[in-house]
């Protein structure tokens, strides 16, 4: 029995789609470790160049959610080739880039296209396979998903510091092209739904309320949660999504069909895998923080650490989805969530004595549960969804995934650098009452704080201010154990082993017409 035979889709086809998808998740990591080169390259500032990376998160949360509109209306695979070529595009164009105002236009390009690639991937999948082969597919597909976020510090530590920066954006376009031709020739015509109109209020509202969200979101560290600017963002996008909701649900033809959530099957499965992609993007952004300013790694460095991991999740992935056709998600979620759970307890403890391969072996451990859950918890949802609803549901699923990843991922930056503050108050009030009592006593304080003595004081507030980061960063882990253990409970309500594929006639006049 050949492979397409067995799973629905040709092993060329389904390696098309996920080069593509993993290409557009790795760009969202590979550009971090290359910002102080491009600062020095472009003369530009740290929040300048910041940019760089938040353009990017914002145009791709923001075109999400219609990326499955443009599928039905279209066909899945011509808007797939269209956001391949303009993410591809979008590459080359940021590789020739000449300043930093240039570069992060460009990666709005690049975005345009890495917004569209992973729904409708997902989509073209669940769509040609088989469905009950669809937890291996996606297990497959899952590699990208799991695979590119951790590889790309690895990779671009090691371009930026042995050949050029600009070779993280020019690697894409030799891989765009391979894909482009290589899903042009073994993927099939998906009919277009001529007959639908577009969402337009609705298309307004969510691009300008997630606008308004995401932003917030990125600058709230910088700029102080309760300035002015930050509170007048999350007032706008409370207003504008809450119309935006009322519009979707009341909508003949939404673009987010919210009415999904209530298949109970699907919501779990979306709350669940949602606060995983919390708790693994929250650790991809702690981990490096303390490696690099905490014990002093250099990215190339951290980027090895976190590799392995990454292979092993990739190794765990397809697994998991075999593992999935055959006994559910439930099981799957329940093991893997109960190790991710574990693995963040022991990094609550993380300090500077820690050794490289112990961190190692945690980080290890921790996306081995990743690495079982996430892809089984993603299916079982979709599984729930009838045929002619995939193409809503993935851009629902996307959506809501990307924002809670975002929310995850500053909430945990804030509580890092808010609790980094508040230990080193902590532990310099003490010093003052307690250390300095004695001194001041004893008339030894001026000659302390003296000009002869400040490398002392010097070298007592670093030593604090190491202490307060390392209280911080254990803090930060603290809350990412909060939400494993919440993801854990929530899987126990995803129902029965194996949620039934759904069907309906539109599914059965699909399929004969991909026939």
């Amino acid at each position: 029995m050949s492979f397409k035979e067995r799973f629905g889709i040709s092993f060329p086809a389904l390696f098309a789609v996920v080069l593509g998808v993993f290409m557009a998740i790795l760009d969202t990591t590979v550009v971090n470790v290359a910002i102080p080169k491009m600062m020095a390259v472009f003369n530009a500032t740290q929040d300048e160049m910041q940019w760089v990376i938040t353009a990017y998160l914002l145009v791709t949360g923001m075109l999400t959610p219609i990326s499955g509109y443009l599928g039905d209306r279209f066909g899945q695979k011509k808007i797939y080739l269209i956001a391949l070529v303009i993410f591809t595009t979008g590459s080359a164009l940021c590789g020739l880039a000449w300043s930093s105002d240039v570069l992060i236009f460009f990666r709005v390009i690049q975005a345009v296209g890495g917004a569209m690639l992973m729904p409708v991937s997902m989509t073209i999948l669940f769509s040609l396979s088989k469905p009950e082969r669809r937890g291996a597919v996606m297990g497959i597909w899952g590699i990208a998903l799991m695979f590119a976020p951790a590889l790309g510090p690895t990779l671009s530590g090691y371009l930026v510091e042995y050949v050029n920066f600009r070779l993280i954006f020019y690697i894409n376009v030799p891989i765009g092209i391979f894909s482009f031709l290589l899903v042009t020739a073994t993927i099939p015509e998906f009919p277009a739904k001529k007959t639908e109109k577009m969402d337009l209020p609705g298309l307004i509202t969510s691009i300008i309320g997630f606008f308004c969200l995401l932003f917030a979101l990125s600058e709230g560290p910088t700029d102080g949660w309760s300035s002015l600017t930050i509170i007048s963002l999350f007032f706008a996008a409370a207003v504008l999504l809450s119309m935006w909701v009322v519009i979707e649900l009341t909508a003949e033809n939404p673009m987010l069909d919210l009415r999904l959530f209530k298949r109970r099957v699907f919501t779990v499965s979306l709350i669940t895998s949602s606060l995983l992609n919390v708790a693994m993007l929250g650790a991809l952004f702690i981990l490096p923080v303390f490696l690099q300013d905490g014990l002093g790694l250099t990215p190339l460095q951290t980027g090895l650490l976190t590799l392995p991991g990454a292979l092993l999740t990739g190794i765990l992935m397809p697994i998991s989805g075999f593992l999935f056709d055959k006994i559910g998600a439930r099981p799957l979620g329940v093991i893997g969530l109960f190790i991710v759970m574990m693995a963040t307890f022991q990094m609550i403890q993380m300090n500077y004595d820690w050794t490289f391969g112990a961190i190692l072996v945690i980080y290890m451990f921790r996306q081995a549960g990743m690495g079982l859950a996430m892809m089984p918890l993603s299916t079982a949802g979709m599984n729930d969804v009838t045929r002619d609803k995939i193409s809503r549901a993935t851009a629902l699923q996307n959506t809501t995934r990307n924002i809670a990843g975002s929310i995850g991922t500053a909430y945990l930056s804030t509580v890092m650098q808010t609790n980094d503050t508040k230990h080193l108050a902590q532990l310099l009030e003490r010093l003052t009452i307690h250390s300095f009592q004695g001194l001041h006593v004893a008339g030894q304080m001026p000659s302390v704080f003296g000009p002869a003595n400040s490398n002392v004081v010097s070298s007592m507030m670093s030593v604090l201010e190491q202490i307060a980061f390392e209280r911080g960063t254990q803090d930060a882990f603290g809350v990412s154990a909060i939400i494993a253990i919440i993801a854990w409970i929530a899987v126990f309500f995803i129902g029965k082993k194996r949620p039934p594929v759904v069907t309906s006639e539109a599914d059965k006049s699909h399929m004969m017409m991909m026939e």
